[in-house]
């Protein structure tokens, strides 16, 4: 039994076994007079009643009003729709929620919270420059290598100050400084990135052709040592990823970026950046170290933005051991067993990269739910998401209506894919966590279809309210 039904279903059962109970003190309250022989006040409920619970006693009618609501806006979803809508951990409705669907962008809360769980949210990866030898008299005398962490937000303040909603990144020119503080004033040899933390594939071979270089692409060229997304040239304004050129060989471009930030502080490096793997030897000196924003923030930035790369780079991280570097397939293995013994309902689950570009990804709405759902890390996953109105790609969503500013959610969109999964706060002070998947042929208000969905969840609960089901008044 998933441990998140524990509780309620606990509850539930003291809740029934006092209602009895309840309805006679009620009968009883609504007849007492105090004895003049009765000094002091009295407690009418008693310790072990359904009102001292009573969200119970409120939930059975607005869960029917819930579903009348919702019955009447579900049927204007096209064929080929799952939804559900749960409160912790509690199933309030349903409908093809178990059914195996292509998720589009949400695949991305999979990677989240797979990520949190495995990795931990204070973990951070770390960018090094190490050299065979020591500074001596300002000079290193050889070679020194750009190790990649595979830190995704790794970019220089150029590159970072297009965003919108500017996350916190790692700053290149941090190195430079560091550099510079230990000392070093002149490279005899050149500044070589390595890479080897991962392999070395760039593009998801599964992934639609439109997808990779020469089309339309969606994700920088993944690698350990990624600067700038992996692009050497991108528009000073536009961040799409379609209108950037990634660059053939990430290590050794962002080896050059390292190049010219030092130059232009005065250090002297003579020979040509490039790309290459550091010698393991024991006695490789570091130079200098700068961390990443630890995964809770490299988490959040992936899905305001939707950032396909850092989806893909955690994967990797992932699927990395001592002995072995990252990879896809590995990370997606270890996702699934992460996930799975975190108590989620994976049976469906069919994963081929960590974004949700391929077409061929499969999950259920339940196991979003799920996760938004997580006993250890729910809250922080659902406290990352954009919020309708304000940020990310939910800026321009549920604008103008009573989901503005009360819809968190992460969006998704492929061809014949359509996607919202994240949680409703209703004006009632509730939080339902909902997920909506439509694939096939949809209709071209297919997202205000969607809209309508979670927009009628905001009345809930609508019955009576839990101050008049509450504890009765004391008496005396």
């Amino acid at each position: 039994m998933n441990r998140r039904l524990l509780l309620p279903l606990l509850l539930l059962t003291v809740a029934l076994l006092a209602g009895v109970q309840a309805q006679r003190t009620d009968r009883a309250a609504a007849t007492y007079t105090p004895s003049n022989a009765m000094s002091g006040a009295r407690v009418v409920t008693p310790l072990f009643s359904v009102r001292r619970v009573p969200e119970f006693l409120q939930a059975p009618t607005a869960d029917r009003n819930l579903t009348t609501s919702l019955n009447g806006v579900v049927t204007d979803l096209p064929e080929g729709t799952c939804f559900e809508v749960a409160e912790h951990g509690r199933r309030l409705y349903s409908m093809n929620a178990d059914n195996a669907m292509a998720p589009a962008s949400t695949q991305k809360l999979l990677t989240a919270m797979a990520a949190l769980l495995h990795l931990g949210p204070s973990t951070v990866f770390t960018t090094r420059v190490v050299a065979e030898v020591p500074v001596v008299d300002g000079v290193v005398d050889g070679d020194v290598w750009l190790v990649g962490g595979g830190d995704p937000l790794l970019m220089t303040s150029g590159y970072a100050s297009r965003f919108d909603d500017p996350e916190p990144y790692t700053e290149l020119a941090a190195l430079v400084t560091a550099l510079v503080d230990a000392g070093v004033r002149e490279i005899a040899g050149g500044i070589v990135g390595d890479e080897s933390r991962y392999d070395a594939i760039r593009y998801l071979g599964t992934w639609p052709d439109r997808f990779k270089p020469g089309w339309s692409i969606q994700s920088g060229p993944l690698s350990a040592l990624s600067v700038n997304d992996g692009f050497e040239l991108w528009d000073p304004v536009n961040t799409a990823s379609s209108l950037s050129v990634p660059a053939r060989d990430p290590a050794a471009n962002a080896a050059g970026l390292l190049d010219d930030l030092l130059e232009a502080e005065g250090v002297v490096v003579r020979r040509r950046p490039d790309s290459g793997r550091a010698p393991l030897h024991p006695g490789m000196v570091t130079l200098a170290s700068i961390t990443s924003q630890p995964v809770s923030l490299l988490v959040r930035q992936m899905v305001v933005e939707s950032d396909n790369t850092t989806a893909e780079l955690l994967v990797k991280e992932m699927g990395r051991t001592p002995a072995e570097r990252g990879t896809t397939v590995a990370g997606l293995a270890v996702m699934l067993d992460t996930l799975e013994r975190a108590g989620h309902r994976i049976g469906e689950v069919v994963p081929w990269d960590g974004s949700g570009l391929d077409p061929d990804n499969r999950l259920t709405c339940s196991v979003l739910v799920d996760v938004m759902e997580d006993d250890l890390h729910g809250s922080l996953l659902v406290d990352s998401l954009p919020l309708a109105g304000e940020s990310g790609t939910m800026k321009k969503r549920f604008v103008g209506t009573a989901g503005e500013g009360r819809v968190r959610a992460k969006t998704g969109t492929l061809r014949g894919v359509t996607s919202l999964a994240g949680v409703v706060d209703t004006p009632a002070g509730r939080r339902l966590a909902f997920a909506v998947i439509s694939n096939g042929e949809l209709p071209f208000e297919i997202r205000d279809l969607h809209e309508g969905v979670v927009l009628a969840l905001l009345s809930y609960p609508a019955g009576p309210g839990v101050e008049a089901l509450g504890p009765l008044p004391v008496v005396g």
